[in-house]
Formats: structure tokens, sequence, C-alpha cells
């Protein structure tokens, strides 16, 4: 292993901390490198778990030299390098042990087989830190599919680490809040890179940041996501604690399950690079093996929970491991054929309400949560719509037979096990709020989706109510998906917290548009600084040219030679179409930063009008009511409890008014430039010699 010198660390120390706009450029940089060389393989969780690896290595460096300093300065004197050396390998220097022959460094060093020596000197580091086991997914020195050579080629892997190399990762150049969303960044364009796949490791942050601000997780409360993908919610929680000033890392425990080992891989480093106290476990079906439970074998239960689960999983009854449509039909087949007892026997009691169907999953995930929330826990969970109101109640219907008397035969029709459940959800007074959500706002779901937020301890005064949110109306058209803008999350979240009060609505409405305003902002100075991150090198290269076109100008005014000045003149073309090409690029950086601007304006200008839209619908019930509504239980179980939220929010969009003057005048407009236009080709027939 290379142990850096006191002048390396101290080159660090004072290396100009890089902005979270200029690692972000750099890191998705790599994906350019490794994009398509893969073979099909996921190449996203190549490039985090070398971003993490490299971390590891800077952090070891900076943590030992700056604990070396500590000792330095207690005993007045410095360490000899042989006592630096030793002092380097004491455990209770670094967080995390890099073995010998495992430090980036190490793998620098290697030429001919690098693959290889990442593979080495990650899985030595997972076997060192029991914290890290099962980071490290990938293979690096696996062969391609065809058995010559390599998955990924030596020449790409050297450029990736090459990539990596002079950029340093550990506190002394990258504040950890920084990298922290630099990666989460990462795994949104990611996301965007995947399109439809995208949905089984990421939800949009703003569908997130709705539900962390509607169930407002405390200090002092555990945060669950039993399907958490790349940890997300569980980021976004801890962030909104820190936002109220409360001190989230030491209090809080974050708890995830994902089956997925890759994307369980990414939550992990994830919780690591956020510095937060996490328990993230992998590679089980949170259903048929929950993986968090409790002293006596039961279910772990937790203060507040969030999930975005695999919309109506066909298979969430098997294990993770039987999950092929081969398997599936042989143990549908075995379930048709057993005809006593319940078909699913789940050992850990979350049925309570009813199984599931064996072709839905969404209600086994739904009392999974409930069976996983505490006595006043709290839920909030992304649903496709139908869970709001699939299944029928029972039903009596004549057969079209009668009987010796002659009265109609009546077959009475159980109901639904959907429906069952959902009944039971609502008669136990679980259910807090609806929320109805855009089309295609999800990658990969084009079913429409809904929020449900379910509570254990529902205040006195809303138990017997239910909130219906209809927020489908409004979004941002993304080239590929649909997006909610800041204003729409204000829809939300005043209509949810006001729960149909006029009062709080007001106060709400001002908090937020003041938040926003200022999220808005924020983002806006982001992003402008994330693009000129992009061209950056673009801006230092066209001043490099115009400086070489004045010395070449210089030159060109003192040389008299015929030959020389030739020679100098083309030299200053070739500069000069250089510097337009530059110019042209540099350009495409200024409209995009305009745009950017142009954007933000709008989006304050939109909350502040959507502020006093909210303000004259809360004055207004009759308009309150096409967007959102508060209903009894009672009307609930007349509609037999469906809450398909157009039944009781009024979402029809009327036909705006004509006026039947200016149509009836813009008819006799049309009518006389028909008549018109008859009589000139009339008489362009006329005088070709056709006889009219």
């Amino acid at each position: 292993m290379h142990l850096p010198s006191q002048k390396e660390l101290a080159a660090q120390t004072f290396m100009a901390k890089l902005t979270q706009q200029q690692l972000e450029t750099h890191l998705w940089g790599a994906a350019n490198i490794l994009r398509n060389r893969t073979a099909g393989q996921d190449y996203k969780t190549y490039i985090l778990s070398l971003i993490f690896f490299k971390r590891l290595s800077d952090q070891w460096d900076y943590e030992a030299e700056a604990k070396i300093r500590e000792l330095e300065k207690d005993r007045n004197k410095p360490f000899t390098d042989v006592q630096r050396r030793a002092l380097l390998q004491r455990e209770d220097l670094h967080r995390f042990k890099i073995p010998e022959e495992c430090h980036w460094s190490d793998v620098l060093k290697e030429a001919k087989d690098i693959g290889q020596a990442l593979d080495t000197a990650m899985q030595g580091i997972a076997r060192a830190n029991k914290e890290l086991a099962g980071v490290f997914t990938v293979h690096w020195n696996a062969p391609a599919p065809d058995g010559q050579g390599k998955l990924i080629a030596n020449t790409v892997v050297h450029a990736l680490v090459q990539h990596f190399h002079d950029l340093d990762l550990s506190n002394a150049n990258v504040q950890p809040d920084i990298l922290g969303r630099a990666y989460e960044y990462l795994i949104k364009q990611f996301a965007d890179d995947a399109g439809a796949k995208a949905g089984e490791f990421f939800t949009p942050p703003e569908v997130v940041d709705c539900l962390v601000r509607m169930l407002e997780p405390q200090a002092h409360e555990t945060v669950y996501d039993p399907t958490c993908g790349s940890g997300g919610m569980l980021v976004h929680s801890a962030e909104f604690i820190a936002e109220q000033e409360q001190k989230a890392t030491m209090q809080v425990r974050y708890y995830g399950q994902e089956m997925n080992w890759s994307t369980y891989a990414i939550a992990r480093i994830n919780m690591i690079l956020h510095d937060l106290e996490a328990d993230i476990r992998g590679g089980k079906s949170t259903i048929s093996d929950p993986l968090h439970l409790n002293s006596k074998g039961g279910l772990k239960q937790f203060g507040v929970v969030l999930a975005n689960f695999p919309f109506s999983d066909e298979m969430w009854w098997l294990p993770e491991d039987q999950r092929t449509e081969e398997q599936a039909k042989k143990a549908k087949k075995a379930l048709n054929k057993k005809k006593d007892g319940p078909w699913f026997k789940d050992k850990y009691s979350r049925f309570i309400f009813g199984t599931p169907p064996a072709s839905y999953g969404d209600y086994a995930f739904i009392q999974h949560i409930i069976a996983s929330l505490t006595e006043n826990g709290r839920a909030g969970v992304v649903c496709p719509q139908g869970v709001l109101f699939r299944g029928q109640p029972e039903i009596e219907e004549e057969t079209g037979e009668v009987d010796d008397e002659g009265k109609p035969i009546v077959r009475r029709r159980k109901a639904d096990d959907e429906h069952l459940i959902r009944s039971g959800l609502l008669d136990a007074r679980l259910v807090d709020a609806a929320i109805a959500l855009p089309l295609n706002i999800f990658y990969g779901a084009g079913v429409p989706a809904c929020l449900l937020i379910l509570s254990k301890d529902r205040p006195k005064e809303r138990r017997d109510n239910v909130l219906l949110i209809y927020a489908a109306r409004h979004y941002r058209e993304l080239s590929n998906k649909n997006q909610l803008r800041p204003q729409d999350i204000m829809r939300i979240l005043v209509h949810y917290h006001a729960y149909g009060d006029p009062l709080k609505a007001s106060k709400l409405i001002a908090y937020h548009s003041d938040r926003l305003q200022q999220v808005v902002s924020k983002s806006e100075n982001e992003e402008i600084a994330r693009i000129s991150a992009e061209y950056e090198h673009f801006d230092k290269k066209l001043a490099e040219v115009r400086g070489e076109l004045i010395v070449v100008g210089k030159a060109l005014r003192e040389d008299v030679n015929k030959t020389d000045r030739s020679k100098t003149e083309k030299a200053i073309n070739k500069l000069e179409s250089i510097a337009h090409k530059l110019t042209l690029t540099l350009q495409k950086r200024d409209a995009a930063i305009a745009q950017t601007r142009k954007q933000a304006s709008e989006d304050r200008q939109a909350i502040h009008d959507v502020g006093q839209e909210l303000i004259d619908m809360y004055n207004d019930p009759i308009e309150l009511g096409k967007h959102a509504r508060v209903v009894e239980f009672d009307e609930v179980i007349e509609n037999e409890f469906n809450l398909n939220i157009p039944r009781y929010v009024d979402t029809f969009v009327p036909e705006p008014e004509i006026d039947i003057s200016l149509a009836l005048s813009e008819l006799r407009d049309s009518e006389n430039n028909r008549l018109k236009s008859e009589g000139a080709l009339r008489s362009a027939l006329r005088g070709v010699g056709y006889a009219m």
C-alpha cells in the first residue's frame, strides 16, 4: 500500500474544495466512459462502487493524517517516517479498515489487469469491514459473454481509474454533504438514462418530498422503507429532520430492505456517504422474508414508514429465488388444487384484514406496512389507484332460474378479497388521506398512481373522515415523463395539512409560498452552477485560444518575410476557426442558463399565483370541492367502501363557454370567404374555355 507523504497530504489540505456542481460534472463524466461497454449489465453500479472505493481510500489517508497531526501537536514533536508508517496501521485512526494491497494506490500500480486488482481490493475491504458486507457487488474482472476476453476491457477500466485518480474525495476536498448530494444527483441521472427500469430503484424527489412533508418525521422516531431502492426516501427524511434543526444523525435510526443486491449496494453506500445511522438489509423479499424482526421473531415496528413498492406484483407471495415465470406457473397450479385453509400462510400475522389475491400484491405490502407501525405510527405509500376501488362487495344476483314455488333463485356472491381488505382498513380508521397523482410521473409506471396516508393514531376530529385530494390535473410535461412542479407540491401540502380548515390553509399558503420561492431560487443557482461547470473546459480553452491569437497576431505584424507571414496567417485562420467553434459551444451554455433563469422566474410567479388561487379556493366551498374534500365515513359506507376519488371530488372540467354572437359572426365570415373563392374559381374556368 502506498502511504502518502506529509507533502502530498499537505497539498490535499490546501487544495480548493470542489463545488457540488464541479463534482457532479466530473462524476457523471465517468458514465460516458463506461456506457454501452458492460454487455447489458447495470453500468451504474460499477460507477457508484468505484466512487465509493475512491472515497474510502482518500478518506483513509485524510483521517490518518489528521490524527497524526493531532498526536504530533500533543507531543510537540513530529514523528519519523517509521513511526508514521506504524501509526497509519492503527485501526482506531479510521472508520473503515483498508487491508494491505487494497488501497486505491495499489490498484493504480497495476497496469495489465486492473479489473482483477479492483476486485481484490474491493472484496478485501468488504471482508475487513462487517458494515460493508454486500456493498461491492460488481465484478470488474468478469469474462465477456462469449468467453473471449473480459466483459470490460482493461483499457476501459484503466480510463475510469485515471478519470478518478486526480479527484480527491476525502473531507479535505469534498464536504460530506456535497458528496452525498452529488451521489443522489448521479442516481437521478442514471434513472433518467434507464427510463422504464428506473422505477425499481428511484422515486422522483418531488413525490418523496410530498410524502416526507406530510408525515413530518421527528428526531426521536425510527424511519423504515420496506422496499427502499437506492434509499432516497430515508435520505429525504433525514434532510427534513435536519431542516427542522433537529439532530438527526445520531438520534434517528433508518431501516430499509431491498431485494435486488445491486440496488441494495447503492442504498448502503448512499447511507454511508450521507453519514446516516442506518440498517439496510438485502437479498430477500420483504413479504416472504422480512429481515427487520424484534427479539421475539415478530416484525420490528417503526414510527414512520415510507414506501414505493412494486405496483401490482404478480409474484409477491414467492421468495426471491422462485420468481421465474415457470416456477410461478407451477406454484399457481398447486394453489388451484388446494381446497382447505387459506392459500397463503403468513407466519407474521400481517394479513388481519384478508389475504390479498395472488395476482395483485398491493395490499400485501400495505398490510405489511401497517403491521410495521408502532401504536402511534404513520405511513406514506405510493400505490396504483386501483387499491382505492378494485374489488366488488358482497352481492346477490338472480340466476334466471326459479324454485318449486316459482320464486327466482338468488345466488350470493362473496365480496372480493381487495374489497374486504379496503373496508377493513377504513373500518379501523387507518386511512387518513388519498391523493390522486398525474399520469406518467413515475419511471416505467403507466398506470394512474396515488399517495395513501395511513395512521394508527389519528386526531379525534379526523377519525371519522377521509381526506381525498385530486392532484392529477397539474404537472409539467417533460420529454419522457411528467413532473410535479413546486406549485403542484404546494397544492398537495396545503390541502393535506389544512384538512379542509380555511384558517389553517391561509397560514400554510404563506409558509409554503415563502419556502418554495427559496427552493426555486436555490435550484436555479445550482443548475446554473452545474451548467457552468459542464462548460468550464470550453471556457478555459477559448481563453487560451484568444491568448494565442494575440501572440500570433503580434508576430504577424512584426514579420516581413512572406513565407513566415503565410504560415502565421494560416495559424491565425486555424485559431480563429477553433475560437468560432468554441464560441458557438458556449452560446449553448448561455442559452441553457437563460432558459434556467426563465423557468425559475415562471415557477416563482406560478407559486405566487397558485397561492392566491388557494386563498380564493378556501373561501369558495364549491370550488374547493373540485380539488379536495373531507369525506365523512357514512358517505364512504354508502359508496360501499369505494374510494375512487372522482366519486367524491368534482373532477369534471366544463367545456369553455361559447360566445354565440362571435361564433355566428365567424360562421358568416367563413361562408363569405367560401363564396368569394367559388366565384374566383368559376371565373378562372371560364377564362380557359370551360362553360359554367
